[in-house]
């Protein structure tokens, strides 16, 4: 439905480092249900993605009343997604305003939690918000590990956008390079349909990603295998698969 179609607007809109677009979406349907005394946290997942799209564009003040709501809809009906999901917005939201060490393992907490609770998602998103955070402080390591443990999580779910938003977080941290030729799985899946002649945009239907998503992979898959362009594609994914290679 319509509201369903509004929040992956505005997902969509953050994941492509839009997020005064996100915002405006997803405040469409998170005062919609608001509005109209929706109780169930649950029911409209919007409130982790508001939090950060409003983190991102400096409504702090506003990603707090969101966090307030979960606070109570966690108390009122022992929410255990809301009770997370309250706690993961309130690190990110700290962590806006200064490094903190109790904030950031706080976050590694909630993202072990919702791993417990089978939300790999939530569990990946928060990783990756804590690998943000620390690269933006310089702390190098701690952002290589959290944005790892994101990188291996959404390659596990096939999420190509996330994976690739991570991805990004890590090469600006400088992060330790594959060997030569190792791909990733979704870089082995977009340089697959790129060899077989799909366009940009018909890669990106295929795998439900972004355009830009797709280039960010063919770009790395294109530095990784030394070529330059898909012309040579398949001649060098063949050459992968032979034995020794």
């Amino acid at each position: 439905d319509w509201l369903e179609a509004t929040r992956a607007l505005g997902a969509a809109a953050l994941l492509d480092k839009e997020p005064d677009e996100g915002a405006g979406h997803l405040r469409t349907v998170w005062d919609h249900a608001q509005r109209e005394g929706v109780l169930d946290p649950g029911a409209f997942p919007v409130a982790p993605d508001l939090v950060e799209a409003l983190v991102e564009i400096g409504a702090l003040d506003e990603a707090r009343e969101v966090v307030a709501v979960l606070v109570g809809a966690a108390d009122d009906q022992d929410h255990a997604w809301a009770r997370l999901t309250a706690r993961r917005g309130a690190g990110v939201i700290a962590l806006a305003t200064g490094w903190s060490d109790a904030e950031a393992a706080s976050l590694g907490e909630v993202a072990t939690a919702y791993g417990e609770l089978g939300l790999v998602f939530d569990e990946a998103r928060t990783w990756l918000l804590r690998g943000r955070a620390e690269r933006r402080s310089r702390k190098w390591g701690a952002a290589r590990d959290s944005l790892e443990r994101a990188i291996g999580l959404f390659d596990a779910m096939g999420s190509a956008g996330w994976s690739a938003d991570a991805h990004a977080e890590l090469d600006r941290v400088g992060a330790r390079r594959p060997a030569d030729g190792q791909l990733t799985s979704t870089e082995r899946r977009t340089a697959e349909l790129a060899a077989q002649g799909l366009a940009n945009k018909e890669i990106a239907r295929a795998l439900v990603v972004t355009v830009s998503t797709v280039e960010f992979h063919l770009r790395n898959t294109y530095t990784k295998l030394g070529i330059r362009s898909r012309v040579e594609l398949g001649a060098r994914l063949r050459e992968l698969d032979e034995p020794g290679s």
